[in-house]
């Protein structure tokens, strides 16, 4: 009986692949007319259709990157009266005051301020030249092997250096203008820390 079931199951099995289809009709298909594109009508460009664009990086992995945070516009004040004010001139600051050049000459000349020091004076042509020693920068420098492992120096400038203040009477007020020594722009954190000092003179 059991012979039975068991050939009846083989001949079952194999009445049913004469249905599975084997034959491989692609390869007797007929080859597609190809499109025809009506006269006055472009081809589009397909000549670089599959080409990869090549990207560049600007910005490796392994590449240093040094980037600086941008500096910060110079801070303007201005009294009740208007009589002292410090105002943004391209960047550079400057102090106007209803004063005579001796009485900034002389404020300019009394700042404590700390870090600064004064290296030189030019009271004929009311010039201050000031000494910024940049604390945070010699630190860095002093620190020892195993510190300066793990502090990335190079995000950090060091601003220690010279820069001056100039004053100029005109009529019944006097200007002043700090910048660095050679005339260019000082970064606005230390023109603020000056010119803030030198203000305070004559509130």
């Amino acid at each position: 009986m059991k012979k039975i079931a068991l050939l009846s199951l083989v001949a079952l099995f194999l009445n049913g692949c004469r249905y599975i289809h084997t034959q491989e009709a692609y390869l007797s298909a007929e080859a597609v007319k190809p499109l025809t594109i009506p006269e006055g009508i472009d081809r589009p460009n397909t000549t670089s259709s599959l080409e990869v664009p090549e990207v560049i990086a600007k910005n490796a992995s392994n590449e240093k990157t040094e980037v600086s945070p941008p500096d910060m516009p110079i801070r303007t004040r201005q009294s009740e009266n208007g009589n002292v004010k410090i105002e943004n001139a391209k960047g550079y600051p400057v102090l106007t005051v209803k004063t005579t050049a001796e009485y900034m000459w002389q404020a300019m000349t009394n700042m404590e301020l700390e870090n600064w020091e004064i290296a030189n004076k030019d009271q004929d042509n009311c010039i201050v030249l000031l000494k910024y020693i940049d604390q945070d920068a010699l630190e860095r420098k002093e620190a020892g092997i195993f510190k300066r492992l793990f502090t990335r120096d190079s995000y950090y400038s060091d601003y220690s250096g010279e820069y001056k203040i100039v004053c100029e009477e005109k009529g019944s007020r006097t200007i002043a203008k700090f910048s660095q020594k050679d005339g260019s722009l000082a970064k606005s954190f230390l023109s603020d820390n000056v010119m803030t000092k030198l203000y305070e003179q004559f509130e």
